[in-house]
């Protein structure tokens, strides 16, 4: 029980930030806003990408063209949320 929760909850944070990771490939393109794949992808990223950007912009870290906080997210995901979470789930499961 435990692995399935631990690898479906990996899984999720992998894909997560694969979807970050394609936001910012579209942010050097140009693409139409209203298709339903664009908008998925910018629904799925958009609560993980906003306290960051808001965190960003605390810290002063706001360049103007340069966003940092897929950057921040996606080094935040993978170093402190992944691990902490599997953590949880091998130690109180």
């Amino acid at each position: 029980m435990k692995f399935v929760l631990a690898a479906t909850l990996s899984y999720f944070i992998d894909f997560l930030n694969f979807m970050i990771l394609i936001r910012v490939l579209l942010s050097w393109f140009s693409f139409n806003p209203d298709s339903k794949i664009i908008v998925l992808i910018f629904q799925l990223t958009d609560p993980i990408l906003e306290p960051f950007r808001k965190l960003t912009a605390k810290l002063g870290l706001n360049t103007g063209m340069i966003d940092f906080s897929p950057i921040i997210s996606l080094l935040f995901l993978y170093y402190i949320a992944k691990p902490l979470l599997l953590t949880l789930i091998y130690t109180f499961l």
